[in-house]
């Protein structure tokens, strides 16, 4: 039966062959220069050397590149947090200041028509007809106050006619609708007429009737409310004259205009509860007209429209 061989036989070996090549490469040092023998063992060892220390180079950049992407990657994951943060508080501010500056100009018109009742109102729905064009309002309150009838008005001008009322909400019959009529009068040729409503399915419109051929009317000039149908206070802006023909034959002309008031973007309005008794600036109170008479729209004297310049 064989011996087994003595576990410490390759250590021995290992160890005598390790010391045998020491002391050879000392032996064959001369003058601190390598000898044939370390020349050999560099020119055999020399390639396996480079390939370890270019394996060792390539895996240490490897390592290096992977951990700093992860760190380049959780920066960019900060980062991209930090902006989305920032675009929320922009947009945020943005909406602020569009609210503060939609307010400012409800409190503007406010204070320029104190001659009248006011009850804000906030825009909540828009109605998708081709033909007739309505504004559904939500009020703040259930105020019996609020009336069919009554005038709705916006910074830029008249928007329309309160239609129907239910609870809290209310449908607006706006100034260009075809069941809408508006007695007006030019503010610089105070020629006067009816704006009729186009009720286009693609534009905000209105056209004027009944304006005498005889009397000249200018393009862009303003189109104010004459407050003899009862319905509409005087001096309210309508709109501006954006076309004018003359036709061949009969008594008229025919002319269009296009609201101030921006009724595709409305969010908040006024209603017209009635007037309040004073002045458009509040300072006095308001002089009933003479029998057959409208001072303000009065023929040889400039035409004043309260409140709105």
């Amino acid at each position: 039966m064989p011996r087994p061989a003595s576990p410490r036989r390759p250590i021995i070996v290992g160890v005598t062959l390790l010391m045998l090549s020491t002391a050879l490469l000392i032996v064959d040092r001369k003058q601190g220069r390598p000898g044939t023998v370390g020349r050999f063992v560099s020119r055999v060892l020399g390639p396996l050397e480079a390939s370890v220390t270019t394996s060792g180079r390539a895996v240490r950049t490897f390592w290096t590149d992977y951990v700093g992407l992860i760190d380049v990657r959780a920066q960019n994951a900060a980062l991209e947090s930090e902006l989305r943060e920032l675009r929320q508080r922009t947009a945020e501010s943005d909406g602020l200041r569009a609210e503060n500056e939609r307010l400012r100009t409800l409190l503007e018109l406010a204070d320029q028509r104190k001659d009248l009742r006011l009850r804000a109102a906030r825009v909540v729905s828009r109605g998708l007809s081709s033909f007739f064009r309505v504004l559904r309002l939500t009020l703040d309150v259930d105020d019996p106050a609020v009336q069919p009838g009554q005038p709705v008005l916006a910074p830029g001008g008249l928007v329309g006619q309160i239609r129907t009322v239910s609870g809290t909400h209310a449908e607006v019959l706006l100034v260009t609708d075809p069941r809408s009529s508006v007695d007006v009068m030019l503010e610089t040729s105070r020629v006067r007429g009816v704006a009729v409503g186009t009720g286009e399915p693609d534009r905000y419109a209105a056209r004027l009737e009944y304006l005498e051929r005889s009397e000249q009317t200018v393009r862009d000039e303003r189109v104010l409310t004459t407050g003899d149908d009862g319905r509409y206070p005087r001096g309210l802006v309508v709109g501006r004259v954006t076309s004018v023909k003359s036709q061949p034959h009969g008594l008229f002309q025919n002319a269009e205009v296009e609201p101030l008031a921006d009724l595709s973007g409305l969010d908040e309005v006024f209603i017209v509860i009635g007037p309040t008794g004073l002045t458009s600036d509040g300072l006095d109170l308001e002089r009933p007209a003479s029998k057959g008479s409208t001072p303000s729209l009065a023929p040889g004297g400039p035409l004043r429209p309260q409140g709105l310049p």
